[in-house]
């Protein structure tokens, strides 16, 4: 007669095991913007997918409490120069002669004539 142990340990094999969630945020590759979307995401993550079929661009996918998803496309960008560029100086206008025009519009002495007009005060005397 078999006695029954209670502290036994069984194996007991389930129908269907869920399988942990990769929560590591890596990069994902898909098949253009109906691979992003038919991407499938566990409730409150996000994934970063690359285009495999269109060179730049990528999606950021998210997903909320109740499973709904929120697709966003990006274009990638490569900077080549990392100098600040300057403005170009050409353009503007020197201090003394926007003064010296303002004040031969306003009726100022012969000595305030304005000075000679340059490239740089193309804007304002156009």
């Amino acid at each position: 007669m078999a006695l029954f142990n209670p502290y036994q340990q069984t194996n007991y094999q389930f129908p269907y095991q869920p399988q942990p969630v990769n929560t590591n945020n890596a990069i994902n590759w898909v098949q253009g913007i109906e691979g992003a979307k038919a991407f499938q995401m566990p409730t409150n993550a996000n994934a970063i997918m690359l285009d495999s079929e269109n060179e730049g661009i990528f999606y950021i996918k998210t997903s909320d409490g109740v499973g709904m998803c929120n697709l966003r496309t990006f274009k990638f960008e490569e900077i080549t120069n990392q100098q600040s560029q300057k403005p170009n100086l050409d353009e503007y206008v020197k201090k003394s002669e926007l003064e010296s025009l303002i004040k031969s519009m306003l009726g100022g002495s012969e000595d305030d004539k304005p000075v000679q007009t340059t490239k740089r005060s193309k804007l304002i005397t156009e």
